[in-house]
């Protein structure tokens, strides 16, 4: 295999500047805030132009209206799949303009997924171009997705298409974290989610001795995890593992003994720690405070435990997006894990190595005034056509 030379896709990229700018402020126009996703009205934008360019593509529904996109590039393989999502979080208040009336300042889209996670999409619209334009020259395949309802939990989108769909692929690259192209996600924390309950007995405010309130032993179990963190295998990749109380809830006017408490808690953890003994620890505190606390009872509820993920920093994916990156930009992004999950996390559940790698600033995303610089969206078309170009076999360098 010839590598093809990065200035050809400059130039490709460079010549067509306008019409990326036009494929975002089409899918920012294209209102899809989850909820209730309306999915199909940026479909729509993604359709035209598959039938624009020759792009076959294949539309998939789990619901009315959650339209999923699956356009394919070449045949063979390897399948390189890059998902993105048509969905977007609400607008939320504070913006100064609509936020689905995209506008450009100093060179900057400003609009609700503009970031997240249209302005990718554009870009790799861009880049799809390209290759279907070089399409002889594949062994293997690009297989673009736009997905339905990546913001409530991919449910009717990615998990559809691929366990009820059987989309397949031999790897994947999801735009769908952040750092201007400066790192690249090879890993993702454990994510467990828990309710912990406790049960008691009302009584009214002024004699508290004849309840039993179920809020000051919470409060005491959440004292002993509070300082714990879960053990497992220290990593370079990662930060330390975290705990989070989100929650309490628990009566609702202040002359009430509150007979039942609810607390959520958030513990990310590293790959190589026993989730098992994760539980088994919060159990144990649990029972302790149950054990020495008269009338009141308590339980814990799992909510969801998403186990860590990871793949080899070695994995070719990696060394080459890192060499075209440097091409394209001059920086060479490392490998990390981080502490959220992406798709990327339940591609690999599913058996299909995946990492994340994305263009824009960290942090702009789900804010009011969300934006991205056309011009880091034109170098990231770049990096992800000789990314895909390497990886799917481009076999005819020019």
């Amino acid at each position: 295999m010839l590598p093809i030379q990065g200035s050809k896709v400059r130039a490709f990229i460079q010549s067509r500047r306008e019409r990326l700018r036009q494929y975002l402020v089409d899918l920012i126009r294209a209102r899809t805030g989850n909820p209730p996703g309306d999915e199909h009205l940026a479909a729509q934008v993604m359709t035209a132009w598959c039938d624009a360019h020759g792009i076959a593509h294949e539309m998939f529904e789990k619901e009315p209206g959650r339209t999923n996109v699956v356009a394919r590039i070449g045949s063979g393989r390897p399948r390189v799949m890059v998902p993105l999502h048509f969905d977007v979080v609400p607008a939320g208040d504070g913006w100064e303009t609509d936020p689905f009336e995209p506008v450009e300042r100093n060179g900057r889209i400003i609009g609700r997924g503009a970031k997240d996670n249209k302005g990718p999409l554009a870009a790799m619209m861009l880049a799809a171009e390209f290759l279907k334009q070089n399409e002889a020259g594949l062994s293997g395949q690009l297989i673009l997705v736009g997905a339905a309802d990546e913001e409530a939990g991919s449910a009717l989108g990615m998990r559809y298409l691929t366990v009820e769909c059987g989309l397949e692929a031999e790897m994947a690259i999801v735009p769908d974290a952040g750092h201007s192209m400066r790192l690249i996600d090879v890993g993702e924390k454990g994510a467990l989610f828990l309710k912990v309950i406790a049960e008691g007995r009302q009584a009214h405010g002024s004699t508290p001795e004849r309840g039993a309130s179920a809020l000051w032993p919470t409060i005491d179990f959440l004292e002993r995890i509070r300082g714990w963190r879960p053990e497992g295998p220290a990593s370079d990749l990662f930060t330390p593992p975290t705990l989070n109380v989100g929650a309490i809830h628990a009566g609702s006017v202040p002359n009430m003994v509150p007979g039942r408490c609810e607390a959520m808690v958030d513990i990310r953890y590293l790959p190589g720690t026993d989730d098992e003994a994760i539980l088994s620890h919060v159990r144990g505190a649990l029972g302790e405070v149950e054990a020495k606390t008269e009338g009141v009872r308590m339980r814990l509820e799992v909510l969801s435990d998403q186990p860590p993920t990871q793949v080899t920093p070695d994995h070719p994916m990696v060394g080459v997006l890192q060499e075209r990156t440097e091409e394209v930009t001059g920086v060479r992004p490392t490998p990390y894990g981080q502490s959220g999950a992406t798709v990327a996390k339940f591609l690999i559940l599913q058996g299909i190595p995946a990492v994340g790698f994305m263009c824009g600033p960290d942090g702009v995303e789900h804010t009011a005034g969300e934006w991205i610089d056309l011009e880091e969206l034109a170098r990231f078309a770049e990096v992800m056509a000789l990314a895909v170009w390497d990886l799917a076999g481009g076999a005819h360098g020019t």
